[in-house]
């Protein structure tokens, strides 16, 4: 049976030039979740080219002007945002990705946050042992890898629908 009700998923996470890791793990949870939900990801229709090392979107260049009002738009429509923020941990700071987080807590949706267990975001460690306030307080769930948030969607994107709403059964 095929869902009644498709939530709608968006990707946020670092896109860098020469980093095909930002489009792959995208492309994973597309391959796995198509169907099952709506997937929106801030790369759809863009192309990047190697040689020139320019992005296109449908003939026009994704500048500033353009990328903000799309991707806060696909925010303030998701039901379901999906962050990774592995990149982080790679001393990339993830300046839109951060924005668009801040945004998605402000609007309602539920976030997963992807980080790696080791980066904790903060040098008071005095104060914070664990991963920074506002990342771990504000996501429902924090996985340590895009395979695990994948594994965990494909699971429960059922229950959160409504699709499949009994209970899980007993184990043991």
């Amino acid at each position: 049976m095929a869902n009644q009700v498709k939530l709608k998923i968006y990707l946020a996470g670092a896109i860098r030039d020469g980093h095909p890791e930002d489009v792959e793990w995208r492309e994973r949870v597309i391959d796995v979740l198509n169907g099952k939900a709506t997937i929106l990801n801030p790369l759809a229709a863009k192309t990047y080219n190697t040689t020139t090392k320019t992005w296109n979107l449908c003939g026009i260049a994704p500048v500033a002007s353009v990328i903000v009002p799309h991707d806060f738009y696909h925010v303030d429509h998701s039901d379901i945002v999906v962050f990774n923020f592995r990149a982080l941990s790679e001393g990339y700071p993830n300046i839109g990705t951060l924005v668009e987080f801040g945004r998605a807590t402000g609007v309602g949706c539920l976030v997963y946050t992807i980080v790696d267990p080791a980066y904790i975001g903060h040098v008071s460690t005095n104060t914070y042992l664990t991963l920074h306030p506002f990342l771990e307080r504000n996501s429902a769930i924090v996985f340590p890898t895009v395979d695990d948030c994948v594994s965990f969607l494909e699971q429960y994107i059922d229950a959160l629908t409504g699709e499949n709403p009994h209970f899980g059964g007993y184990v043991g």
